[in-house]
Parts: structure tokens; C-alpha cells; sequence
């Protein structure tokens, strides 16, 4: 049987009585040699790879990547009733009003949406932050009541946040009006906020499962305020979020 000489991964070319299996198998072995040969050339051999990967993590869990906090808003003064506030809410989220501050039988969430862009936050009143998320939630308001796309898309998860504490409330205010702002990043940006929500998921899931150890969740061993917790303590040391850090700090539960 006349085959090229090229035509096999070893570059040796079978022999009448070979079969398609053992030449198949012949093929594996030379391209696994072949790429062992690239990599050592290339350096991509698994000692270094490992010893990448370890590099890499101590740099994306260090404090030099992080989402800085940004500046705070401008002043936004109130300029809607609390009538027009939960017709706002009522238009593009129809079951809002069955919505309840977690899951406390008659206590509906609405009223707490309505107090918080009249009032801002209780729970932030007397510190640098109340202002500064007072604004932006009105912001979002306005800009859903003149119908903008990028607030009437984001109306349902504000509502939901306030099915929860006051500190998923003003995480949720501070991501929604940020993104209303308009607030652009650059590519080192968008790079650290990808790893920004990586590491929010980790201490989403940690505060969960801790809370869970210790026979919560329930009132007092709550995941979001265990989360404020972590974000307070370590934020800083491996560079979790800034801005949802710097408001952990006026988290007393």
C-alpha cells in the first residue's frame, strides 16, 4: 500500500498489515508528543502553570484590584409625591404591591420604597452615605417616571431589594444608580468589576453557608448583614467592593 511518509502523527508511514485502529492509536501517541514538545518550548509545562495560577490569585485577591467607591452624587431633591412614587413602581412592577419587607405578613414593601425616596434609608441617617443614597434613589425614581430604558429595565430589582434589609436596599441603590448615571469605566474598569463580582459571589456564598452553620439563616444569623460583616472586616485586605464595604461600616446588626 504506497501512503505518504507525512501522512501519520510520528511522521512514519504503516505498514500493510497495520490496522485503522492500531494507526489511530499511532497518531494519539505523536500528538501527544508533539504538544508535550510545544509546551516545553513554549514554557507551558504544568510546574509553571500552577505557579501562574498562584501568582494570579494573590494579585486578584489582593487589595490592588478593586472597585474603588465612586464619587458621591449630586444633591437631588425630592420632586414627586408618595402617590406618584408607588404609581411609578405600580406601572412597570404590576405585583409590587404583593411584595413583603421579608416575607412579614402586612408588612408591604411599597411603603418602605415611598419612605426612602422621601426620606432616604434609616438605617444610613446621621452618616456621610445617607445623602448620597437618598440622591441616587430619587434619581432612579425620576428617571423611571420619565420612562429612560436604563431605569424602567432595573425598577423590579430595586423593588425586590426591598423585600430585604436595609443593607441589600442600599447595595442595590448604589449599583442601580451608578448604571443611571451613567458612570463609564475603561477596560482596566470592566476588567476589575468581572473580578468584583467573582468576589461578591464568594462572600455571598460564604456569609450562607456560615450562617447555615450556625443554624440560620434567621434573624440573627442573617446572611446579608454576615456579608456586611465580611465586607467590613476584610474588604480592604482583598479588595472587595468599596462603595458596599464603606457602607457595611454603618451596619449594626
Amino acid at each position: 500500500i504506497a501512503v505518504p511518509a507525512n501522512s501519520c502523527g510520528d511522521g512514519q508511514a504503516p505498514t500493510e498489515t497495520e490496522s485503522g485502529a492500531s494507526r489511530s492509536a499511532r497518531r494519539r501517541r505523536g500528538g501527544r508528543r508533539r504538544d508535550a514538545r510545544e509546551d516545553a518550548n513554549n514554557g507551558l509545562n504544568p510546574k509553571r502553570w500552577r505557579e501562574r495560577i498562584v501568582v494570579l490569585t494573590e494579585v486578584l485577591t489582593g487589595s490592588g484590584v478593586r472597585m474603588r467607591a465612586p464619587k458621591d452624587a449630586e444633591a437631588t431633591p425630592a420632586k414627586l409625591s408618595a402617590e406618584d412614587v408607588a404609581k411609578v413602581f405600580k406601572t412597570h412592577v404590576p405585583d409590587v404591591d404583593e411584595f413583603l419587607y421579608r416575607q412579614q405578613e402586612g408588612e408591604y414593601s411599597l411603603k418602605f420604597i415611598q419612605w426612602a425616596y422621601s426620606g432616604g434609608l434609616r438605617a444610613f441617617q446621621g452618616t456621610e452615605l445617607h445623602e448620597h443614597l437618598t440622591s441616587l434613589m430619587r434619581l432612579i425614581v425620576h428617571c423611571a417616571h420619565e420612562g429612560q430604558p436604563i431605569a424602567v429595565g432595573h425598577l423590579r430589582e430595586l423593588a425586590e431589594a426591598f423585600m430585604d434589609c436595609q443593607a441589600v436596599q442600599a447595595r442595590t441603590i448604589e449599583r442601580i444608580g451608578l448604571l443611571v448615571r451613567g458612570v463609564r469605566l475603561d477596560f482596566r474598569g470592566h476588567l476589575t468589576r468581572l473580578v468584583d463580582e467573582y468576589k461578591t459571589m464568594a462572600v455571598k456564598a460564604l456569609a450562607i453557608e456560615q450562617c447555615t452553620k450556625l443554624g440560620g439563616p434567621d434573624e440573627y444569623y442573617d446572611p446579608p448583614h454576615y456579608e456586611s460583616r465580611l465586607l467590613a472586616d476584610i474588604g480592604e485586605a482583598v479588595g472587595l467592593n468599596e462603595a458596599a464595604s464603606r457602607q457595611a461600616e454603618h451596619d449594626e446588626h
